[in-house]
């Protein structure tokens, strides 16, 4: 706390000095000055608590000083300490706010009471404050949630619109006369789940910088608002009630902005207009189908209207089946050639419409799954097969985070081909060997595993192990034992802190830079390049 006398009298200074207790009330700082203009700077350089000022000075007087500081420093109390009675001098600490009106010559009592009162006032104002300014805060944490559970209860049907019109209209800008609307629906999920990786997979977070992405540019003119949605069907939704002709146009800017803060483009679902408010639960119904039965053949548009989504056409049961037995028969030959060309027949008439939806994906997927797992208890001539027999399919996106027909081909052919090559390393004698043999790579690849090493354990020669696994695998045991030990180092990269040294440890190098000539070997970039760039992607 800090104060400061106000009197072309150095004497007068001097007693008010000294006859306050300023100890007692916390005071570290005690300033003076001659007239009003050097008070000014003083209080806008320190800001004092209390003013002690006396009326008649040279160049500002009191009258002019109380007067700037009820403008300028209103938390300011002041005390006037004047020679004179007359009532020209006693308005301007009534008008301004005064605390007291002492007369000269100083009585140390009255001034010492009118200094008590001062402080006392000052204190109280300054914990009125606080307590206001942490409300405040509180209220702005609470704010945005509050909107949340509201509007995601009000597009769900769970509140109704006339309990929330009247805050709608004051706190978000909602126009009076409000008739039509249109929903627009984000998911994390869009993208591959980029915008959630950048967050470190934080759902609330996430969503929560995205709604405020969203709001910079709805709320702007008031034409709407984003909020998190609090139930199923989306994450972040966006509820319009004016411009909604330009909607689109909205839409992508919004993915501008985030395209230019993280480098990542959102795939975006848009309901028609429709009347507002009775039909705000089908707007949401309808901004969902878009977003979800978009055509993922139609690449360039993030943002997908109601109108442009369209259903999976039906695929004829007797045309698609033949396919599918075609596929089961290659792969009884266990020809690699003939598989690939048998899937890419299959999957490229799953497509030859030129539609193919997210659960159109979906409904081939599990076609081929059914297949495969049919094909799987054949083969393996028994009842049921493995539980986890079944492939897990590549995510079908490009670096964009953009669905990619041949990404999604090439997925499927990796996968069926290497369930083919584990159920023929299931079937055969020699190939049993190589199945424990690579089990027994894929549980100690950390250790140091020579050929010698394999060989006395499994009983073989040397000579027969590198054999019969290239023979069973297509590949070298030195290269199935680099391609492991490089994969565990890639997660380690990406997912630790750990030093170069520690991480070649681990994976079964003792050498750091041997380890390193490895992996830029088999990755085109060093260990410190490959998690460097992937921090950035992040």
């Amino acid at each position: 706390m800090k104060v400061l006398i106000v009197d072309d009298e150095k004497h007068v200074r001097e007693a008010i000095r000294y006859f306050v207790p300023w100890e007692q009330y916390g005071v570290t700082g005690i300033y003076e000055a001659t007239n009003g203009q050097e008070a000014m700077e003083i209080v806008l350089e320190q800001e004092p608590a209390v003013v002690f000022t006396d009326m008649r000075m040279p160049l500002m007087d009191g009258a002019e000083l109380l007067e700037w500081l009820h403008r300028c420093s209103p938390y300011t109390k002041t005390i006037v300490i004047s020679g004179y009675q007359d009532f020209s001098y006693v308005k301007p600490a009534i008008v301004y706010g005064g605390i007291d009106y002492l007369l000269k010559p100083v009585n140390r009592k009255a001034l010492v009471a009118a200094a008590d009162r001062a402080f006392q006032k000052w204190n109280e104002e300054k914990q009125e404050r606080e307590r206001s300014f942490h409300q405040n805060i509180q209220l702005n944490v609470l704010r945005p949630l509050y909107w949340d559970k509201t509007l995601s209860d009000l597009i769900s049907g769970t509140v109704a619109y006339p309990d929330v019109e009247n805050a709608l209209r004051k706190e978000l800008g909602l126009p009076r006369g409000a008739e039509r609307c249109r929903i627009a629906i984000i998911s994390l999920q869009s993208s591959g789940g980029l915008l959630l990786r950048k967050f470190r997979g934080d759902v609330q977070l996430t969503s929560f910088v995205l709604a405020n992405v969203c709001n910079e540019i709805v709320s702007r003119k008031q034409e709407g608002f984003a909020f998190r949605y609090w139930h199923d069907g989306a994450d972040v939704v966006i509820m319009l009630w004016s411009g909604l002709e330009n909607a689109e146009k909205m839409l992508m800017d919004i993915n501008e902005s985030v395209c230019s803060a993280y480098g990542i483009l959102l795939d975006i679902g848009l309901s028609p207009v429709l009347p507002f408010p009775d039909r705000l639960k089908d707007a949401f119904t309808g901004a969902k189908t878009a977003l979800t039965e978009r055509n993922l053949l139609r690449t360039g548009s993030r943002i997908h209207t109601a109108a442009l989504a369209v259903d999976v056409p039906e695929v004829p049961g007797a045309e698609t089946g033949e396919l599918l037995e075609k596929l089961r028969l290659s792969l009884m030959s266990g020809d690699p050639e003939r598989i690939q060309r048998s899937l890419e027949q299959w999957a490229d008439f799953g497509a030859r419409s030129g539609v193919l939806t997210l659960s159109g994906l979906r409904a081939l997927e599990d076609s081929l799954r059914d297949m495969l797992d049919k094909w799987k208890k054949e083969w393996a001539d028994s009842g049921e097969a493995a539980a986890d027999s079944m492939p897990a399919f590549r995510s079908p996106l490009d670096e964009h985070g953009e669905f990619s027909f041949l990404h999604w081909k090439e997925g499927l052919k990796k996968a069926v081909l290497g369930l083919v090559t584990e159920s023929r390393l299931s079937r055969a004698s020699d190939s049993r060997i190589v199945l424990e043999i690579r089990e027994y790579l894929d549980r100690n690849f950390q250790l140091d595993i020579t050929l010698q090493h394999i060989a006395d354990r499994f009983f073989l020669s040397r000579e027969n192990v590198s054999r019969k696994f290239k023979q069973v695998t297509g590949e070298n045991l030195s290269d199935y034992l680099t391609y492991l030990r490089i994969e565990k180092a890639k997660e380690l990269l990406q997912n630790s802190d750990l030093r170069m040294s520690r991480i070649a440890e681990l994976v079964g190098y003792e050498d750091e830079k041997y380890f390193s000539r490895v992996f830029k070997k088999a990755t085109g970039q060093t260990p410190r390049e490959f998690r460097k760039r992937e921090e950035e992607e992040q």
